[in-house]
């Protein structure tokens, strides 16, 4: 994670600021890098191999598997690890210059999630201070760990389900993925918490390009598909039924 200090110097607001550094109190600050998720301009030099997802460089580790919702031109919407009865899901966000926006977060996810009539629980975790979320479903209840990670400019939604939600034991491959995660957050002025956008590698995009329009040819809707990879089986994904062409 990152850790940030203060600064004694001044910074001078340029002209035209960006919309991600609104929030910010005219402090510069430093930061200092302990361990992942990590930023572009701090990546160490390894040999894990990683996805290229464009604001994000993904690290998909051996028995993990790796899906992405994503258009017809490759844009996704969507992120998601699994192994075993766990999962990981992704979101990567602009963030203001000099300050965190996990507290402000924290306290809007157990808002909505007790105003639904779910419990809150606020933990100390492995990253942190952490969220578990237990909400009542029709096939009972449902937990959730929210974790928050603030960069310089960029802020990682990271979302665990299943058993890793509960057990910190469960699925370190999970969190070694998020641990040597790469972040790019890009110079181009973005609104705060607006995300960062993902687009799947040029092969994968063309995979779900075809997907899409052999659906469509079929007679069904959507256009959106899920691209799989990994080692892990692909996860059921419920669609509603194409209609049957008319005769």
């Amino acid at each position: 994670m990152f850790k940030r200090r203060r600064s004694s110097k001044k910074q001078r607001p340029a002209e035209g600021a960006v919309l991600d550094s609104l929030a910010e109190s005219g402090e510069e600050y430093e930061h200092e890098v302990t361990e992942g998720p990590y930023d572009v301009a701090d990546a160490p030099e390894d040999d894990i191999r990683r996805i290229d997802l464009g604001a994000i460089r993904l690290p998909v580790p051996k028995g993990v598997g790796f899906q992405a919702q994503t258009d017809a031109k490759g844009n996704i919407s969507q992120v998601l690890l699994t192994t075993g009865s766990s999962a990981l899901q992704l979101l990567v966000r602009a963030a203001p210059r000099s300050e965190g926006i996990w507290p402000e977060f924290r306290q809007e996810l157990t808002a909505q999630v007790t105003g639904q009539g779910g419990q809150v629980e606020e933990v100390e975790g492995r990253w942190g201070t952490e969220l578990i979320a237990k909400v009542a479903s029709k096939k009972g209840t449902n937990s959730v760990r929210f974790c928050g990670l603030d960069g310089p400019r960029w802020f990682v939604q990271a979302t665990f389900q299943g058993q890793r939600a509960l057990d910190e034991s469960a699925a370190p491959e999970l969190d070694e993925a998020l641990r040597n995660l790469v972040i790019d957050r890009g110079s181009t002025a973005m609104p705060v918490r607006e995300p960062l956008p993902l687009k799947l590698p040029p092969k994968m995009a063309e995979e779900a390009a075809a997907r899409i329009a052999q659906r469509k040819a079929e007679g069904g809707d959507g256009n959106r598909a899920i691209i799989a990879a990994g080692d892990t089986p692909k996860p059921q994904v419920r669609r509603k039924p194409s209609p049957r062409p008319k005769r």
